[in-house]
């Protein structure tokens, strides 16, 4: 702090003081004041000058409502003379002064002290100084008697005390979901922020007694305490109320599957509930089996091969020691029989192209032939009907309901925007149309009709390629997953819609692109596991899972690729194919640039092969003990599984579609059989072969 005159006085009987109005600024932020006014002479020889300043003590308060306060403090100077002049200079901080100024012309003078506004200093006390000197020259290198005098000035600023009374709810159940939390109190203002856990949480003004604000899903995740206040930047901070966060009841809510085939493998059951802990234990039927803890939320269990040997159902609960509830209410997971429909591409969610009848023998002629006006794709097989995408002129498609019987039609057809495919489960038909250049589209048909019954819109997505695969209450494209019954959002992953149809199992929902596979929890779009290779590119292929192993086409412009455990991930072998291969329990049968082969799947040892009429195209498909493969002139072959030697051939007059190699789009075609019938796409038509008469 540095001081220049800041005024000047003529010395006489009267003590006039003349005017001065000349201010400056010093560095370092304190403030001088200077006199501006006329020269004149004095010095040290003139004595009995004494300055003389009060009060020397100067409080001022204020509220933060309030505007700027100001305060005065007198200065004189006794024993001038006539002729004498003197100048009155002064130096102050400036922690809650703002400026200083004089006042009036005549003994004693006024200096008067602004403050700053209390709304920008907020609560509290801010002390400073101000020191006046009386100078015999303007420089002020003679000071008069009792220079300087020291103000000390204290100013208190006191804010509207911010209160918190209430806050509803004052608690909430550990894993909820987001809600508005409203704060009632006083002395609220649009910019008073709602703080939770010391964060600030979006928050609406709502009136001087009211605040709300947006708490997350993630602020109440875990059960425990959570403190609230109100921080206001004029105000200042409330007191703080404590939020409950309670442990939620222990329920079971959700399982998935909530079916699977008797005899199968064994496969990991997600549970989905609320309450879980580390302590959590999935039983079935009673009996624990092994647990893993994921989230309060959700749990997976083992379940062995053994627990679905027999058609029937099971009873699955949660046991959790450390809870009141201890053993949660049961759900019920069915174990039904092997399905002999066709109800998605290669007939299965998992695409293995497989399907057992109680008996096969091979006609003669076929069951039926119907012209569907366009190019079809695979056929589904289920209740008594055979339903089919055509493929028509100018990009759309057509979907039609067929008589299993006679192929007469049943209902349909059913105008399509774009390229079509359609799947088939829980007696619900679930059809994609996807055009080039808008969103694709997921309908969802009461298959006795034809009426729709929900349609859900594929957001962000153009030139769309995967078709649907429906299972476990879910119908699945890459990337998206609705609820069969409503059509809500399951769950929603970042995965392209190129050219990989989803396969599903009890416990996986597989995708494949180039140089990656990544195999989906069902239930909630979970990564289960992944596999990159790091190579990119667009394009992609449909996976197939048999065995529990996983045959994945990750390549890059072939259908060629790897062998996954498809529970773990773990690299198992690879394969050579030109499409998705057909699998029984021991054998694969794949078709290898244009010749089908039969491969021993314990050591992948090629045990036959067969070239037909050199022109074989199709997915093969097995049916009990026997492999068919269709051809572009036309030619159809049923084939011994164990040798290769040919059991059968017609001649259908147009070529069978190639199957749905690496880089195949909407819509994929093929050869299905389903309820004891085979049905085959030829040129605009499809052919119906009755197989087994009672599958």
């Amino acid at each position: 702090m540095s001081s220049r005159p800041w005024a000047r006085a003529s010395a006489g009987a009267v003590r006039r003081w003349r005017r001065a109005r000349c201010f400056g600024v010093v560095a370092l932020g304190a403030f001088v004041l200077t006199g501006c006014g006329g020269g004149g002479g004095g010095g040290g020889g003139n004595s009995g000058l004494s300055l003389s300043v009060t009060p020397l003590n100067v409080a001022v308060s204020a509220t933060t409502a309030q505007p700027a306060p100001s305060a005065s403090v007198q200065a004189s100077v006794s024993g001038q003379q006539q002729s004498q002049q003197v100048y009155l200079a002064g130096k102050y901080s400036t922690n809650g002064i703002q400026s200083v100024s004089l006042g009036g012309s005549t003994s004693p003078v006024t200096v008067t002290i602004t403050f700053k506004s209390p709304a920008s200093l907020g609560s509290g006390t801010y002390t400073d100084t101000l020191q006046l000197s009386g100078c015999y020259d303007q420089a002020c290198t003679q000071q008069v008697a009792n220079s300087p005098q020291t103000v000390r000035v204290q100013y208190t600023v006191t804010g509207s005390v911010v209160k918190l009374t209430a806050l509803s709810p004052s608690s909430a159940v550990a894993t909820g979901a987001a809600f508005t939390l409203t704060a009632t109190g006083s002395n609220f203002t649009a910019q008073s922020v709602v703080q939770w856990n010391g964060s600030a949480r979006s928050t609406t003004y709502v009136s001087a007694t009211q605040l709300s604000a947006q708490i997350t899903a993630a602020d109440i995740a875990a059960p425990g305490t959570a403190s609230v206040n109100v921080l206001d930047p004029v105000n200042g901070s409330s007191n703080t109320l404590t939020f409950t966060i309670q442990p939620a009841m222990l329920t079971l809510n959700t399982l998935s599957p909530t079916s699977v085939a008797v005899g199968g493998p064994g496969f990991m059951l997600t549970v989905l509930g609320a309450g879980f802990s580390s302590s959590s234990i999935v039983q079935w039927n009673g009996a624990a089996r092994p647990t893993t803890y994921l989230t309060t939320n959700e749990l997976i269990a083992q379940i062995a091969a053994a627990d679905i040997a027999a058609v029937g159902s099971a009873s699955v609960t949660v046991q959790d020691s450390t809870s009141a509830v201890g053993t949660t209410a049961p759900q019920t997971l069915t174990i039904v029989p092997v399905s002999k429909d066709a109800t998605a591409f290669q007939m299965n969610p998992a695409h293995t192209g497989a399907v057992t009848f109680a008996s096969v023998s091979f006609p003669t002629s076929p069951t039926w032939s119907v012209d569907v006006g366009g190019t079809p794709s695979y056929a589904l097989i289920v209740s008594g009907k055979v339903y089919v995408t055509v493929a028509i002129a100018g990009g759309s498609s057509q979907l039609l309901a067929l008589d299993q019987a006679t192929g007469a039609t049943a209902w349909g057809p059913v105008v399509l925007s774009g390229a079509a495919n359609a799947a088939y489960d829980s007696q619900t038909l679930f059809v994609i149309s996807a055009p080039f250049s808008t969103a694709a589209t997921i309908e969802a048909l009461d298959p006795n009709s034809g009426q729709l019954l929900w349609s859900a819109l594929l957001t962000g997505t153009y030139g769309y390629s995967s078709a649907v695969t429906a299972a476990n209450g879910v119908v699945f494209s890459a990337g998206y997953a609705f609820d069969q019954k409503t059509g809500a959002t399951v769950w929603q992953i970042g995965a392209a819609g190129g050219d990989s149809t989803p396969a599903v199992t009890a416990d996986g929902m597989y995708l494949t692109y180039p140089c990656t596979t990544i195999d989906y929890r069902p239930a909630t779009g979970e990564t289960i596991w992944s596999n990159n290779t790091g190579c990119s590119g667009g394009g992609g292929g449909t996976p197939v899972v048999a065995n529990q192993l996983l045959y994945a086409p990750n390549g890059f412009g072939t259908y060629n690729g790897s062998i996954f455990n498809a529970e773990t991930g773990a690299l198992a072998g690879s394969y050579v194919s030109d499409n998705p291969g057909a699998f029984t329990a021991s054998t694969g049968y794949f078709l290898q640039s244009g010749t089908l082969r039969g491969v021993t799947l314990s050591n992948n040892t090629v045990i036959w092969s067969f070239a037909g009429d050199g022109m074989l195209v199709t997915s093969p498909i097995a049916v009990n003990q026997y492999v068919l493969v269709g051809s572009s002139s036309g030619n159809l072959y049923a084939l011994d599984g164990a040798t290769g030697s040919q059991v059968w051939q017609v001649t259908l007059g147009a070529g069978l579609p190639p199957g749905a190699g690496w880089g195949a789009g909407l819509p994929l075609s093929g050869l299905a059989a389903g309820d004891g019938l085979l049905v085959v796409p030829n040129g605009t038509k499809v052919t119906a072969y009755t197989l087994s008469a009672n599958p």
